[in-house]
């Protein structure tokens, strides 16, 4: 039964590529399509021998589309857990783009990408940034997430985030709360909170979350329905794409 959907998926792909492409290659016979099966099935065959690359178009087309399906869905089943689980945030509560990260302060790549995501805020107010922070890579990684999640009663995310991702070197808990520290936060109850099992299930939901999504390296942007994976040479260009069609035309799973 699927195999039998998707060629009738592709033919009918086909058949709107012979109608409508913009400089499509017509049967050799160059005749209207005949309204019988027989002589409709010839026609198709007739075309498809004369132009095999439609066939490939065709299912790289349909590929495409099922993956932004599937992709649309995934991620409409997990808006709740991507953008009201309450995670830290950079910009403005009624930001009309948010962008998800998914990052470790200790991941190089993702602070590579910081400068460049930093940019773009600054330069679009409208945009702001849920903070996924998974702490991939270990004890010292899992510390410094949850002095940032406490960060947040204090009001200093930003400003801490910012410090922490502009470093060299190994971010640990240590110097997590001395740049927390040196932005004026109340470090006793920095740690007090820190401790909580509220920041701990934070931190927790936010790791089973890139599991579900299957985020399998950081950093991980998600804008919309689309994702920027690693350190790309044109990731500005990116999201300021993605952004732009956000702005355009809505998103659909945010």
């Amino acid at each position: 039964m699927i195999l039998s959907f998707r060629r009738l998926t592709v033919v009918t792909s086909i058949l709107t590529l012979i109608a409508f492409a913009p400089g499509a290659v017509v049967p050799t016979h160059a005749e209207p399509a005949p309204t019988d099966r027989a002589g409709l099935d010839a026609y198709i065959r007739d075309y498809i021998l004369n132009n095999p690359q439609v066939v490939r178009e065709a299912l790289l087309k349909l590929e495409l589309a099922e993956e932004v399906a599937r992709t649309k869905r995934v991620l409409t089943e997990h808006k709740e857990a991507l953008y009201e689980a309450g995670s830290p945030e950079i910009g403005p509560a009624d930001a009309k783009v948010t962008i998800v990260a998914f990052f470790d302060y200790n991941c190089p790549y993702c602070r590579a990408t910081y400068p460049e995501l930093k940019a773009y805020l600054e330069a679009n107010p409208d945009t702001k940034v849920v903070l996924k922070d998974i702490a991939s890579l270990g004890k010292e990684s899992e510390a410094v997430a949850r002095v940032v999640i406490a960060a947040k009663k204090q009001g200093k995310v930003a400003d801490l985030h910012d410090a922490l991702m502009s470093r060299k070197g190994q971010v640990t808990e240590a110097v997590a709360l001395d740049a927390a520290a040196k932005l004026g936060l109340d470090i006793e109850r920095l740690k007090a909170d820190a401790r909580t099992s509220e920041t701990g299930d934070e931190l927790t939901r936010a790791q089973d979350l890139a599991t579900s999504l299957n985020v399998a390296a950081t950093p991980l942007y998600i804008i919309g329905h689309n994702g920027i994976a690693g350190a790309p040479d044109d990731l500005a260009a990116q999201i300021a794409k993605y952004a732009a069609e956000i702005r355009t035309s809505g998103c659909e799973v945010c």
